[in-house]
């Protein structure tokens, strides 16, 4: 009978432990969201305070079949760094947004990356939804998983929101730190 009660109390303390932790990630998470927000704000502001600007804008226009003309913009935030081992400059990613249409759907998307940039810490999208309001994704990538919060239907999962975050990623990487 001892052994069951320790197994219990064992049992229903564990979720409170694991919601601390959550709750300590989700916090680091938001407050990293913060700094990383306050980064973008500054950097619109750079050039009227005489400091170069940190950032790519990229726009693609094309046509999706079936669904009509597409615009694409995709927003780079960056800040310029010095690798360690080989004393050279290279730029290092910390934020994405994305927004584009498909037909008349809008849709809007953040990637926020670790400050060493080896991991999508937020993913959010914010689109049309197709019953004429608007749907909300948030994924919070962290030690003990993927939190997730959504507010309608979520038209991308939490594994193609990182693989989409990663393709990113490497493109920018390929733009702004390409060996000459």
């Amino acid at each position: 009978m001892t052994r069951y009660f320790i197994t219990f109390i064992m049992l229903m303390t564990m979720p409170s432990r694991a919601q601390e932790m959550t709750k300590a990630e989700m916090a680091s998470i938001r407050a990293a969201y913060s700094t990383a927000k306050e980064k973008i704000e500054f950097n619109s502001h750079a050039q009227e305070q005489n400091v170069p600007r940190s950032d790519m804008e990229i726009v693609s226009h094309y046509l999706i079949p079936g669904c009509g003309p597409t615009e694409e913009i995709i927003h780079y935030y960056f800040t310029l760094d010095e690798d360690p081992v080989l004393g050279t400059p290279y730029y290092k990613l910390y934020f994405i947004s994305t927004s584009y249409n498909v037909a008349a759907r809008k849709f809007y998307q953040e990637f926020l990356f670790s400050e060493d940039e080896s991991q999508l810490l937020f993913f959010f999208q914010r689109n049309d939804a197709l019953d004429g309001g608007t749907d909300e994704t948030r994924y919070y990538y962290g030690e003990q998983g993927v939190h997730k919060s959504i507010n309608g239907t979520a038209e991308l999962d939490e594994v193609f929101a990182a693989r989409k975050a990663d393709e990113l990623k490497t493109a920018f990487t390929h733009l702004m730190n390409r060996d000459y």
